[in-house]
């Protein structure tokens, strides 16, 4: 199957790389599921984003964290949180959203 897709693609046949039969048996993707599934990551990265600020927040007041730096820490949380549920590139899509950027 690779021989004959690298001979159509030096053919310059790119629209047939793939034999008809193959194609055939293939599923189109839904795009409406696509959708769906990218619209709950996003919102399990902002969750999770909030559940830790809330966490960090009453935990960073327990350990009687300095006020001037406690908001740096929560962020800090809050964007580790969302990195490792979502990914940096999925992340730094939605940053680009916030105002002032």
């Amino acid at each position: 199957m690779l021989a004959l897709i690298g001979e159509r693609c030096a053919e310059g046949r790119v629209g047939a790389i793939l034999p008809e039969e193959f194609l055939a048996q293939a599923t189109p993707i839904s795009l409406t599921r696509t959708a769906i599934r990218e619209s709950v990551h996003v919102a399990a990265i902002i969750i999770a984003a909030m559940t830790t600020a809330v966490s960090a927040a009453s935990a960073l007041r327990t350990f009687g964290v300095n006020d001037d730096l406690r908001p740096w820490l929560i962020t800090g949380c809050s964007v580790v949180a969302a990195v490792l549920v979502g990914g940096w590139h999925r992340v730094g899509r939605l940053l680009e959203l916030l105002p002032g950027r």
